[in-house]
């Protein structure tokens, strides 16, 4: 099941992907001590410098980590583009990426201008030169699939997304906000959720969720227009952002096009050839339902408040997701990597990380999501809950992920011809 549209051979040293997965869940304990710290009404206020703050440093130093060391694992193996020198192509990536979050976060936290000066060029490292390489990778790649096309079509949205927030970023330090500066805001964050981050989402699951879960191919219908329509849908929202139009029929394809995904995802892990039980599919199904309620929740309620709905999005979808999909890609690379060196006693996939510390960190995680649905409907202390159980979650991630890489690096220190361990 590993074979089908896979090039193993040109996978990174596994090192590349792991750093930017060991840094994600410490970004996410600092999202959680905000929230802590700062008073309810200040980091659910879209406006304010916090808020700002929080959003970046999920969007930059979450959900852009992940993407970014899963990016480097996937384009070599499931589109044939390997990255030459991956060791320091990914230092400059991971370190300019942790660098320009933290400044980031820090200048909108104290108002310190030389921190953003400082985030604003390691951010623009690390996203154009993974993005002009990617691209430049990506529009090689002869051996076209569904997945390969969604890739490409990610790294346009994904560099559109970055320029146009160091475009925001040079007018904010300058002083110069312009009377369209929100039209441009709104364009950036729809690329962001919509291109960069749910497009690739959707890729990588025409291919995942199959290989993974050995389950039902989505139909070719969907890989093959799904991806092409939302994109073509975010270029005419940038087309015409501004000229003063009633975008509402954006706001119904947009969830159209979203519940087909999530649909379809949730009809592929529900009919699978081999129904094993694996808590990997929670994360999923959480997410996939999450994205289903997200959307209806932004084309029905009335935006007001966007806090239901970025709860929703960020952490009941993307984040969910991207567990589910960190806890597959760990073991199997450790699986991987060991098979290839020649080692023939090895754990199998499913016991690289324990089972039970996966379903206690998802329980955990489960919970502080609804405290923080429930906070928009009862008093401060269900946020400070939430914030306490979201905090204990990501360690218990990190720890998981952790354990899951040091017994691979146990393991390749021995001999693969002895026979080392007992799973």
């Amino acid at each position: 099941m590993f074979n089908q549209g896979l090039s193993l051979d040109q996978a990174p040293p596994i090192s590349v992907p792991f750093r930017f997965f060991l840094t994600a869940p410490i970004f996410a304990i600092l999202i959680g001590v905000l929230f802590l710290v700062y008073p309810a009404e200040v980091i659910t206020n879209r406006f304010s410098n916090e808020t700002i703050a929080i959003v970046h440093l999920f969007t930059l130093g979450v959900l852009s980590m992940i993407i970014f060391g899963a990016m480097q694992q996937m384009m070599p193996v499931l589109a044939g583009a390997p990255i030459k020198r991956a060791r320091l192509f990914a230092t400059i990536v991971h370190s300019s990426l942790t660098i320009g979050t933290l400044c980031f976060a820090l200048k909108f936290l104290f108002n310190l201008d030389k921190f953003f000066i400082v985030a604003i060029i390691c951010l623009a490292i690390s996203f154009l030169t993974f993005f002009s390489v990617a691209i430049f990778l990506l529009f090689k790649v002869k051996y076209l699939t569904s997945t390969v096309n969604v890739m490409r079509l990610f790294a346009i949205a994904g560099i559109l997304t970055a320029l146009l927030g160091l475009h925001l970023a040079g007018a904010h330090l300058s002083g110069n906000i312009a009377s369209n500066h929100y039209t441009f805001v709104n364009i950036h964050i729809l690329l962001g959720i919509f291109g960069f981050a749910a497009l690739l989402i959707i890729g990588v699951s025409f291919q995942v969720i199959p290989m993974f879960y050995v389950a039902l191919d989505f139909p070719k219908s969907v890989q093959n227009r799904l991806p092409i329509s939302i994109f073509i849908l975010l270029i005419s929202y940038i087309a015409f952002a501004f000229l003063e139009l009633d975008f509402y029929i954006y706001k119904i394809l947009f969830t159209i096009f979203f519940i087909i995904f999530a649909f379809h995802g949730l009809n592929s892990l529900s009919n699978r050839r081999r129904p094993v039980d694996d808590v990997t599919l929670w994360y999923w199904k959480v997410s996939l339902y999450s994205l289903i309620v997200a959307m209806l929740n932004w084309l029905f309620v009335p935006q007001d408040s966007s806090y239901f709905l970025t709860i929703l999005f960020a952490f009941g979808f993307l984040f969910s997701l991207l567990q589910g999909m960190i806890y597959k890609i760990i073991p199997f690379l450790c699986w991987f990597h060991l098979s290839s060196k020649g080692y023939f006693q090895i754990p199998t996939i499913k016991e690289i990380i324990n089972e039970d510390l996966i379903k206690i960190q998802f329980y955990i995680y489960i919970t502080s999501l609804v405290f923080f649905i429930l906070y928009g409907f009862f008093t401060e202390i269900f946020i400070d809950i939430a914030a306490t159980l979201f905090i204990l979650s990501n360690i218990l991630f990190f720890i998981n992920c952790f354990l899951g890489m040091k017994k691979y690096e146990t393991i390749s220190k021995n001999d693969p011809m002895q026979t080392f361990i007992k799973s």
